[in-house]
């Protein structure tokens, strides 16, 4: 009884809430842009960032007065260099590098990140809207390469790799979900093109339960500690649904 009155009491402020600030609505569109460690308002860099870091998703926006939801579900590609040397039985056969062997190692990771944003209007007339928001994010590996650096060393010697060993084909799986918040700004041009720039923080390490998987029974990784994902995003959307 006393959760039902709690949300019959919060329906009723949120209603009133929307009534006073401009009403109920609902909007879903599509997005795209790119992620970079630093932002830079110079043209060649914008270009690099769509080049090399791209992102696309999609997102839905619910409206209650000058108050919104935004859930997300955002696609992009992240890449990570670790210090790895080689451990454990069978290390040879694997990767065809010799045990005590020191190699870095690039792990490629294919990402869905599903942050859930609660923002405010700060300004809102009919033909541009100031928007500030945060929320928390949940990000999800979905797909991964391992690239290898073309050399290696071992007892202070260094030797080039051959066409033996393995390169782009060995795939891992970090097994875990990484979390983090998002905060930011956006703003909207006559309620139908969006642009938002939101700084990712990461929570947790993207591969802290590295060492128990695949790679991790041949590799010791001495960096995971640099795996949280820090960075900012930057996203045009359009609504293509409003209700």
């Amino acid at each position: 009884m006393k959760k039902t009155f709690l949300l019959i009491a919060a329906l009723l402020i949120m209603g009133s809430t929307a009534f006073a600030g401009g009403g109920f609505g609902v909007a879903i569109g599509a997005k795209a842009g790119y992620q970079t460690a630093k932002l830079s308002y110079k043209e060649a860099d914008i270009k690099a960032g769509f080049m090399n870091h791209f992102n696309f998703g999609v997102f839905g926006r619910i409206n209650i007065g000058r108050f919104y939801i935004q859930p997300e579900l955002t696609y992009f590609k992240t890449s990570n260099i670790f210090d790895a040397t080689v451990t454990g039985v069978g290390s040879s056969n694997l990767f065809n590098l010799p045990t005590g062997a020191h190699a870095k190692i690039t792990l490629n990771s294919m990402n869905l990140q599903v942050p859930v944003l609660i923002g405010f209007n700060i300004i809102d007339i009919k033909v541009f809207a100031l928007r500030a928001q945060v929320g928390p994010t949940a990000n999800f590996v979905v797909g991964s390469t391992t690239l290898f650096d073309q050399t290696y060393t071992l007892d202070g010697q260094q030797y080039n790799l051959d066409t033996d060993h393995p390169n782009g084909n060995q795939n891992f799986d970090p097994k875990t979900i990484a979390w983090g918040m998002q905060a930011g700004l956006g703003i909207d041009i006559i309620d139908l093109i969006t642009l938002d720039i939101n700084y990712n923080f990461g929570l947790s390490k993207v591969f802290k339960a590295l060492d128990g998987t695949a790679l991790g029974n041949t590799f010791d990784f001495t960096n995971v500690d640099t795996s949280k994902q820090n960075m900012f995003l930057v996203t045009l959307g359009i609504k293509l649904i409003k209700l």
